[in-house]
């Protein structure tokens, strides 16, 4: 078994030196060492709803990107823990942000948007089950699993088409036959 030296450096200078050498001990006292409070602070400060590890690999990956160009623009005037707590915590920030566009999450502003959207969510499930129980109705089977595939989970034509060994058109064709009847089904027992 082998006992590695803690990595300890003269000169903040020496220490960005060595990550730009990808010295795997300055890496280690990065992540993992002497700036691993720092960074995990600032990570669960700015973005609580995140995995910490995940935020501080993400950083890795960030400062490390482009031959580590941005730690080459370290000011060695500052303090490297001042410089690391700022460019940290605006990467952390942004990073959580740009989660929450790509999620598409709005905040809720009030209570009347927070009960549209319940309506709009007891809605949508009270229409999904019609379909489910319509579709669960519909003969035949292979009527019913082409229909589900394609409107309910989404699946690419192509890919259904190639599973139930039909061209695109015929499959076009089928949904289109059985929608028709799946609607006729449903408007007679509106009616009855």
């Amino acid at each position: 078994m082998k006992l590695f030296a803690k990595y300890c450096y003269i000169s903040d200078q020496q220490f960005v030196a060595d990550l730009l050498a990808d010295d795997e001990k300055a890496l280690e006292c990065l992540l993992y060492d002497r700036f691993r409070r720092l960074l995990r602070f600032n990570a669960m400060k700015a973005a609580p709803n995140v995995p910490l590890d995940d935020l501080v690999q993400e950083f890795y990956l960030y400062l490390h990107a482009d031959g580590w160009a941005r730690l080459r623009r370290y000011d060695p005037d500052l303090p490297f823990d001042r410089w690391l707590s700022v460019v940290s915590y605006r990467f952390f920030k942004d990073f959580s942000l740009q989660m929450i566009d790509s999620r598409r999450q709005i905040p809720i502003t009030n209570l009347e948007d927070q009960e549209l959207l319940n309506a709009g969510t007891t809605q949508m499930t009270h229409i999904m089950m019609d379909i489910q129980q319509g579709l669960a109705q519909l003969e035949p089977p292979r009527d019913r699993a082409i229909l589900t595939a394609l409107l309910l989970r989404d699946e690419e034509p192509q890919a259904v088409a190639d599973r139930f060994q039909v061209t695109v058109d015929n499959l076009y064709n089928i949904k289109r036959r059985a929608l028709a009847r799946l609607i006729q089904k449903h408007s007679s027992t509106i009616m009855d």
